[in-house]
């Protein structure tokens, strides 16, 4: 009697588990991207739900499970703080199964997006791509035909010389102050904290960490 009494009393408490809400805000939404923060507590669950093409990066490290729609194929990974990963379209539910908040910024890439301007496309960085120019601290993470994403790591102190960026989304990854220089533009001063994301334009400008702490930021350059 007392077993059936636990059993009746754990249930209610399992489907409040299974149904831990996930909170999600659009932070940016333009013709090229929109992009999500999404913060899923220790047995968060997503419903069925699809996504466009884009690309998640992971404020923390948290572990979960993801069923692809109408197949049901399930698939459980643990993901690093940092970590940055491409997906294609899918239909998918997804459930937090480890025991730390999953915390990510989820970039969406938009339907037929404008054609870039004369003179700001990828080739038109030409000798002040930050790939070629700043190698001890710009990283090429991964590129396809929509997105070139960049891992940027200056130690404080660093200095980057002038060096252009097309259009795209930054995603903040430490705190940090750095000052630029933009062409045309001048000086400014910026502070970062984690998470922090912001749409860039085409860009030229050279910086200086100006902080105690490295600049660690995640740049994903829209085609």
């Amino acid at each position: 009697m007392f077993q059936r009494i636990a059993l009746l009393v754990l249930a209610p408490a399992l489907a409040v588990q299974a149904q831990t809400p996930v909170n999600q805000k659009v932070i940016v939404d333009n013709p090229f991207v929109r992009v999500l923060d999404i913060r899923a507590p220790p047995g968060g669950f997503e419903s069925a739900h699809s996504h466009p093409a884009g690309l998640t990066v992971a404020l923390s490290a948290y572990e979960n499970e993801t069923k692809t729609v109408p197949d049901g194929k399930p698939s459980r990974s643990h993901t690093a703080f940092g970590e940055i990963r491409w997906a294609d379209p899918v239909t998918h539910e997804v459930r937090n199964v480890g025991a730390t908040d999953q915390h990510v910024i989820r970039i969406e890439l938009q339907p037929n997006p404008p054609a870039p301007e004369a003179g700001k496309s990828l080739s038109s960085l030409g000798p002040l791509d930050p790939v070629q120019l700043l190698k001890d601290s710009v990283k090429l993470v991964f590129e396809n035909k929509y997105v070139r994403v960049l891992e940027s790591r200056a130690p404080a102190g660093s200095s980057e010389p002038r060096h252009r960026h097309i259009r795209g989304v930054s995603v903040s990854l430490s705190d940090s102050e750095v000052e630029t220089t933009s062409f045309p533009g001048g000086l400014a001063r910026v502070s970062n904290k984690v998470g922090d994301v912001r749409w860039l334009e085409w860009r030229e400008h050279q910086g200086r960490i100006i902080g105690p702490t490295e600049s660690r930021v995640v740049i994903v350059e829209v085609k």
